[in-house]
């Protein structure tokens, strides 16, 4: 083989949960086609499968209209530098992972100069504006989706489309049907634990902290036997993390690594809508899920959703099981309330958790990383080899 005669596979991802199916992907595609240089913009998980990173997310991942306008300026230069790069006939294909307000930029853009597109983790169409999904269509050679009803959808515009199960699944699989293990946490024996996660994104946590430890304080008095954890999205959120419970008085303990394995303890949690539900779910913890954002924000986007649960575990169970608190309902005293309830009843948490539990089999497939690595195979044509 020619030395720099392989081409590179450029990968997008824009947040933790993206890039841990981007990384996983990055591992299979390494397995298939070890010669194959790996660039992109991620962060630390996306570097240690041999990614070399363009840059780091951490400046461009925002969400919300008023938050993406006060960091227009880092979006746009990322998007620059991203098309400039992926541009290069030095490069091969591009895979997008989520992040759909750049990827949609960056992949029309890359379409357009010829460069073969597969996008993982498409956006939610069937939630929001399914109007784009001839948009997808016209700029993807690919694309696969974690969702089994969204087949049918994008298929219907035009879209390659595939479903191979949702990739949480195989990140899930070591602690699935794993004993609980607090101590391992330090969690001091004896406790339930009630887990708060307030979001992957430093605007979610500023928003949603407060408002958690405003209720873990309420939950405490109701129910003194409590120990609450909270589990990092990434560990770069410690300091926010700490620096919001600092003088709060609360029996809490901040856990960066082996999220999972603390789920499998958590009698019960209150968790920012987003992946992190539907990994609670999975694991058989009964969720309060909760979300605020900007007025602004928040007006628009209930003019465009199409759906009426904002949970993924709702919405994939095709019902409001688990109790949802949304902008003005995300109160502390609300959400005090709803995990109360859920510790009160141990029926109630029983049947809850069988019904999280459930949902594993409405998202088995035979795997998704390897789904979107033939399809760059295929796309990619000789590049690879």
């Amino acid at each position: 083989m020619i030395p720099g005669s392989v081409k590179t596979l450029f990968i997008v991802c824009g947040e933790p949960s993206g890039e841990t199916y981007a990384a996983s992907v990055a591992r299979t595609f390494r397995g298939r086609f070890p010669d194959a240089p790996m660039e992109g913009i991620g962060g630390a998980r996306l570097a240690a499968e041999g990614v070399r990173l363009l840059m780091d997310y951490g400046g461009i991942s925002v969400v919300g209209i008023t938050e993406v306008a006060r960091h227009l300026p880092a979006i746009l230069s990322g998007i620059r530098a991203a098309v400039s790069r992926v541009t290069r006939p030095d490069v091969g294909a591009l895979l997008l992972v989520d992040f759909p307000d750049f990827n949609f930029r960056v992949g029309r853009k890359a379409h357009a100069k010829g460069v073969p597109v597969i996008y993982y983790i498409p956006p939610q169409l069937w939630a929001w504006r399914r109007g784009r999904a001839r948009e997808l269509a016209g700029f993807t050679d690919g694309v696969v989706v974690p969702f089994p009803f969204e087949k049918p959808i994008l298929e219907e515009h035009g879209v390659n489309v595939r479903f191979a199960g949702h990739p949480i699944l195989d990140e899930l699989a070591p602690v699935l049907d794993a004993p609980p293990d607090p101590g391992r946490f330090g969690i001091p024996p004896g406790k339930r634990l009630v887990g708060l996660l307030p979001g992957s994104r430093p605007g979610e946590i500023r928003s949603h902290l407060p408002l958690m430890a405003e209720a873990a304080a309420g939950i405490l008095r109701r129910f003194p036997d409590v120990h609450f954890a909270f589990p990092l999205a990434s560990p770069g959120f410690r300091g926010m993390v700490e620096d919001g419970l600092r003088g709060k008085g609360l029996p809490a303990t901040v856990v960066e690594s082996d999220r999972h394995l603390l789920f499998r303890g958590m009698a019960a949690a209150a968790s920012a809508s987003g992946t992190a539900t539907l990994e609670l779910a999975l694991l058989g913890v009964p969720t309060v899920i909760v979300y605020r954002t900007s007025e602004v924000t928040y007006r628009i986007g209930k003019r465009l959703a199409k759906v009426s649960s904002i949970g993924l575990p709702n919405i994939v169970a095709g019902e409001p099981f688990l109790p949802e608190l949304i902008q003005g309902e995300c109160r502390p005293g609300r959400i005090a309330e709803e995990v109360c309830a859920i510790l009160s009843d141990p029926d109630r948490r029983e049947k809850l958790a069988l019904r999280c539990a459930s949902l594993r089999g409405k998202l088995a497939g035979p795997g998704p990383a390897e789904a979107v690595v033939d399809m760059l195979a295929q796309a990619g044509g000789g590049a690879w080899a």
